[in-house]
């Protein structure tokens, strides 16, 4: 059996955007990520600085929030397990300029950042157990949304000519939306990889990125549903830790890829190859 000694890596969510391609793939895939925290993890929420929020407070209460949905869904689908996850808040002025990596018994850490104007991302989750001293999951969540719009004009007149243009805005999320991305970045957190739909556009009426798994890659900010922690995505974070939960005397082999065709637990939908038209718009 080969033993994992080291894991740094990078988890994402993004904002859904247009796209449109021809895939073959199975129906449902869920994965996970390859780790688990050896003990109950404790959580630190780093609160925002003021100048990324008007609502210090308020942000802050939603990472409790996220974490709350995560031990009910924990109490309800998997009761026989140890899911305690002490949660601690830590005030701006004992963390502002210091590195996550100088809170050792930090073992989840959510900090809040103003702005992602490099990539889409909402929100990412960092995992470093290459530190037998200190094993960690860093979620970093975004408040605001950079909005980048092309414009273009043609002039039809004696010379034709085309003038383009563009125009920035930042936008603050809604503390919904900043829920439902900690939420889900606390799946990640926990070991859990991305939930895939791959046999049906995603994006529908009756929103299956909701109804179907907290940890679906993408998210629509301009939802007003809050996201929970489904059956599904309980039973994958059981498949980790195992049915008596963290340090328990049943956890299973570290690996990832648990989805497998024909599992009805983690597989929700459909489980079968098909070709199919994926588009959004």
């Amino acid at each position: 059996m080969v033993s994992i000694v080291s894991i740094v890596l990078i988890v994402s969510m993004v904002s859904i955007v247009s796209l449109s391609y021809i895939l073959l793939a199975y129906g449902d895939e869920y994965n996970a990520l390859g780790i688990r925290h050896p003990v109950n993890p404790t959580v630190c929420v780093f609160e925002p600085d003021a100048l990324y929020t008007d609502n210090v407070e308020g942000v802050t209460n939603l990472a409790y929030n996220a974490i709350d949905l995560w031990k009910e869904g924990l109490a309800e689908y998997s009761p026989n397990g140890n899911w305690e996850m002490p949660v601690y808040t830590i005030p701006i002025e004992n963390h502002k300029y210091k590195s996550v990596s100088e809170f050792p018994s930090c073992n989840i850490l959510i900090t809040f950042e103003y702005l992602n104007d490099q990539t889409q991302s909402l929100g990412y989750t960092y995992i470093d157990f290459s530190k037998s001293y200190h094993k960690y999951t860093h979620i970093t969540i975004f408040l605001h949304d950079f909005k980048v719009t092309p414009h273009y004009e043609l002039n039809l007149g004696e010379l034709e000519q085309e003038y383009t243009h563009t125009t920035f805005k930042i936008i603050p999320f809604s503390m919904i939306a900043i829920q439902n991305i900690i939420t889900h970045e606390f799946g990640h957190a926990l070991g859990s990889g991305h939930y895939k739909i791959t046999d049906y556009p995603v994006y529908t009426a009756d929103k299956p990125w909701i109804n179907t798994s907290a940890m679906y890659y993408a998210i629509n900010t301009a939802y007003d549903d809050v996201v929970t922690p489904k059956y599904v995505d309980i039973i994958m974070v059981e498949r980790i830790y195992g049915e008596d939960g963290f340090g328990g005397m049943t956890t299973p082999p570290i690996r990832t890829g648990y989805y497998t065709v024909g599992d009805d637990e983690i597989c929700t939908h459909d489980c079968k190859m098909n070709r199919f038209i994926f588009g959004l718009s």
